[in-house]
């Protein structure tokens, strides 16, 4: 059971130091920084917040409403205030977590590439938030574009913080669940018993509990035979920093965690596994039980609706008694709640799972609560005697089938009889984890210092951005490693590029791959319905670089009118302070690494406009350009700040915001440009993320224990010492250490 986990903690920059790891160590742990929480992202959340609460149906069972003036609209204009509000939280929230802080983009990265893997391995895509910021906890996270669009799968869920080690089941013969019905103003309580009393059908045993007094309640919770699920449905309500719970029991009594510790440290002691409070904000209410050595729960991170939480129960339950995941099981009741959004927007986002590190590698399902059951004394001598008969019967029937299979092989020839040698089953070979980047010691520095470098003739190919490292380095690795022979194939008839390779790869016509993208889903399913995997190892940082004829009189562009040029919307430079001229977009071709990355990170996956000219090599592009006054074209910067006859272009995220240019210092116009003289590519800018557009090379290992895979992992290797390194930047790229 795979789980990712990503662990913020607030550092003194202004940020969060994140940490990305893997439950069951299926990758190499990685850091990074996230930008501090934006002031826009604050607001969004607070008025989406406030909005929501003045909902006459939320403001009917909240106990807990923002203290700020409330305003009165009518029901339509509130519904559609919130939405506003709503769909303002989601474009905060993505440019936010869409950052191009560069410590930040290496994460974003990782995750898209194992998300990959978990979805093309049929498994379920689960993150994990260790977060103490209550703000961060209470943050849509399902709303980032990365999950929503990529894996809209996925299911999060929010460390809950505990102490002391996990419980054995209780010891009994039934699932065991109980339900406490609260305080229940504004709320029909009855839907929720009907629910959970069905679970009877399943077998379970469930005791219900009608507003009862402080007494009835603990003793309850202390009852011998102990409790799997505990269920609170009614009124109940956190502190704002989500520390601290209350539950109304009954219309007089409000309890906090505080006064019944001792009784629910019993009924946890006992072995309850789950809680879950179908009621108002419980944030509070999970983390003060978690410290209690609860394993899990599940809460609603602001109130809920009544109508809204009758049918996540509801849904929630005939799930997780079908045997899905706690996982599995909330991400389906979330999404079956879509019908409310009309009525509740942001309804869909109040399911919250709440864990304890130390339960994750321990799944939950309803199957395992009943593999765990003790047998019921009274029920045992009557299995013992059905037992008993079914081992005789089965007994009597392998000795049967013993003597006809007998008397088979005494008709049948053994193999050296009949001339033909056995077949032997092909062992399988285990898939290694994948560990996108290889840990580099204080000992790597050197290329010697690299051990089980293969000798042979090993062919490579891809990415056309490639060919300056591939003539600093590879020469150098010769000279130290004469027997690791590397030669460079192209594909006898495709363009060459990081598609092109990755597909030879995926057909066996070569070792390993150079890409200047990450890998596809589709590409990721093409190696698994072939039985090996892909591993992408980035070993450089490179910025794209875009250039104009050099008589243009622009000098920058920003990301949105790129975007607006190459999809066709802008198509004469007099649009953004030029000439009059026709602009005239040029491209490498959709099988180029860098075309795709441009198209999926610039033009936000849009297609490519129809007076866009996909030209084979950056060469014939260059040519283009220099010729055509209007012409525009995108490449790896090394390859084109450093011609004399094209203008590179400084960008900018925003309108309002810096232009940051790719070359360093002055630009050397044409007629100065010589062999001594030349424009250089500002490495420094791509690797602290000012300038907009930068990415990471990868090299692509195929997975399949062969000699192949051991050349593969070698040159990622040499390429990741200091030696290696130092010969990235010389050819023009950011080291990526």
């Amino acid at each position: 059971m795979s789980i990712v986990k990503i662990k913020l903690i607030e550092t003194k920059d202004h940020g969060f130091h994140v940490t990305l790891t893997a439950n069951d160590n299926r990758f190499d742990p990685m850091d990074g920084f996230l930008p501090s929480l934006p002031s826009e992202l604050e607001s969004s959340l607070s008025d989406w917040q406030l909005a929501y609460h003045q909902l006459g149906e939320v403001r009917k069972i909240a106990t807990r409403i923002n203290v700020k003036q409330i305003t009165n609209y009518s029901s339509s204009e509130q519904k559609r205030l919130i939405k506003t509000y709503m769909n303002q939280l989601k474009t905060d929230i993505n440019q936010w977590l869409d950052s191009s802080e560069r410590r930040w983009q290496p994460i974003r990265e990782e995750l898209i590439y194992v998300f990959g893997l978990l979805k093309n391995s049929g498994s379920e895509i689960r993150l994990f938030l260790d977060v103490e910021n209550s703000k961060l906890r209470r943050l849509p996270w399902q709303e980032w574009s990365l999950l929503a669009s990529r894996f809209p799968q996925a299911e999060i869920a929010v460390r809950a913080r505990g102490k002391g080690e996990l419980k054995p089941y209780p010891n009994c013969s039934n699932i065991r669940v109980l339900l406490v019905v609260g305080k229940s103003a504004g709320i029909n309580t009855n839907l929720d018993i009907e629910i959970v009393e069905k679970l009877q059908e399943k077998g379970a045993e469930v005791i219900c509990l009608k507003q009862p007094s402080r007494e009835k309640f603990a003793n309850t919770l202390r009852e011998k035979s102990g409790f799997h699920i505990f269920i609170f449905s009614g009124h109940s309500r956190s502190e704002e920093d989500g520390t601290i719970g209350w539950i109304s029991l009954n219309d007089s009594d409000e309890l906090s965690i505080d006064e019944f510790n001792n009784s629910l440290r019993y009924v946890i002691d006992k072995g309850l596994q789950l809680a879950i409070f179908n009621s108002c904000d419980g944030l509070g209410l999970a983390s003060q039980l978690a410290q209690l050595s609860l394993p899990r729960s599940i809460v609603m991170r602001e109130p809920i609706p009544d109508e809204v939480a009758v049918k996540f129960l509801e849904y929630f339950l005939a799930e997780f008694t079908n045997n899905k995941s706690l996982f599995s099981s909330v991400h389906t009741a979330r999404e079956r709640l879509e019908h409310f959004e009309g009525n509740y927007p942001g309804a869909m986002w109040l399911p919250t799972i709440c864990i304890r590190e130390s339960a994750l590698d321990k799944s939950l399902t309803w199957q395992e609560l009943t593999d765990n059951l003790i047998p019921n004394p009274q029920t045992s001598r009557s299995l013992l005697k059905k037992k008993t008969s079914l081992y005789l019967l089965g007994a009597i029937s392998l000795l049967v089938v013993g003597v006809v299979i007998g008397l088979l092989i005494n008709r049948v020839k053994p193999p050296e009889e009949v001339g033909n040698r056995p077949l032997q089953p092909y062992p399988e070979q285990p898939v290694k984890p994948i560990s996108p980047e290889e840990n580099q010691t204080e000992q790597t520095r050197y290329f010697a210092d690299i051990s089980e470098v293969p000798n042979g003739n090993w062919l490579h190919g891809g990415s056309t951005t490639w060919a300056p490292i591939r003539g600093k380095v590879n020469p150098k690795i010769q000279e130290v490693f004469p027997e690791f022979k590397l030669n460079y194939k192209q594909h006898p008839s495709l363009p060459p590029g990081s598609g092109t390779g990755i597909k030879m790869l995926l057909n066996g016509q070569i070792s390993f791959a150079e890409s200047s993208r990450s890998l596809t889903d589709t590409e990721l399913e093409i190696a698994k319905n072939r039985g090996f995997q892909l591993q992408q190892v980035p070993i450089a940082i490179d910025g794209i670089a875009i250039v104009v004829n050099h008589e243009l009189d622009v000098a920058g562009l920003t990301l949105k009118q790129l975007q607006d040029i190459y999809t066709g919307k802008i198509k004469n430079w007099s649009e953004i302070g030029g000439y009059n001229i026709e602009i005239l977009p040029y491209s490498r071709p959709l099988d180029s690494g860098t075309t795709p990355f441009f198209q999926e990170n610039i033009l936000n996956n849009k297609k490519f406009g129809e007076n866009v000219v996909f030209i084979p090599t950056t060469t014939q592009a260059l040519r283009k350009v220099t010729a055509n006054k209007g012409a525009i074209y995108f490449a790896t910067a090394s390859e084109v700040i450093p011609q004399c006859g094209v203008k590179p272009l400084a960008i900018s995220y925003e309108s309002g915001s810096d232009f940051v240019a790719p070359y360093k210092g002055e630009f050397v116009p044409p007629e100065n440009c010589s062999e001594q003289l030349r424009n250089e590519p500002n490495l420094e800018v791509f690797e602290n993320g000012t300038y907009p557009i930068t990415r990471r090379l990868f090299v692509i290992v195929k997975k399949d224990g062969s000699f192949d895979e051991k050349a593969g992992e070698a040159y990622g290797k040499l390429l990741l010492t200091d030696e290696g390194q130092k010969l990235i930047e010389k050819a023009g790229y950011s080291p990526i250490r």
